[in-house]
């Protein structure tokens, strides 16, 4: 059996602080230095450990990404069930501004800017952030509707964009909007992520 792409590779047990160390270096060299100069050596240094360490957990430059992306979206997606839409769709919300709060949206953002040229990574940021944001919206829209919050089905349409807003907006707002006043590393304003819920919300309530 194929080991999936991103996966930590079989074989003799991992240390898991290794395997943590060497994501969260592979985050911050990406935030950093960006994807072009992103190599697995910088990484295994800045983490203390050895490539070939590296290379029994991931064995290219685009499995460890991969894993970096997984790291950055489960983890802050996991399940998530309120008892209610409005909750859920806020809580949404508040996991992804903290991981751009906590520093990965300059590593998110340089993974978009190079994967309209490369395929392999256009795959992975499809599947690992794309589709998983997708998959957890899809969830809460269908615990919404069971509870009878949503009178009419969201079509699968309408799906992918509300996971396009869902993902998009906090990328963009830190590329296109800049508050002097706050700081280029300050969170939004309670009122932005405010009118973002409400958007959300009206749309899968077919208001």
């Amino acid at each position: 059996m194929t080991t999936p792409p991103g996966a930590p590779r079989k074989g003799r047990r991992h240390d898991p602080r290794v395997d943590r160390a060497l994501i969260a270096a592979a985050i911050e060299e990406l935030n950093e230095s960006g994807y072009a100069a992103f190599t697995t050596a910088a990484v295994a240094q800045r983490a203390g450990a050895s490539t070939a360490s590296l290379y029994r957990r991931w064995s290219s430059k685009h499995e460890l990404t991969a894993a970096v992306t997984r790291q950055i979206t489960l983890d802050e997606l996991g399940d998530i069930d309120t008892g209610a839409l409005d909750g859920d769709i806020r809580e949404l919300l508040t996991r992804k501004q903290r991981v751009l709060d906590a520093g990965a949206g300059p590593a998110l953002l340089s993974l978009m800017g190079h994967a309209a040229h490369n395929p392999e990574l256009r795959r992975i940021l499809h599947e690992e952030v794309y589709l998983a944001t997708r998959a957890r919206l899809a969830i809460v829209i269908d615990r919404a509707s069971a509870r009878g919050e949503i009178e009419s089905p969201i079509p699968a349409t309408e799906i992918d964009l509300l996971t396009l807003v869902l993902i998009g907006t906090g990328l963009a707002r830190s590329v296109f909007t800049h508050d002097e006043a706050r700081g280029p590393d300050a969170p939004p304003a309670l009122d932005q992520l405010e009118t973002e819920l409400r958007l959300l919300i009206r749309t899968i309530r077919r208001q």
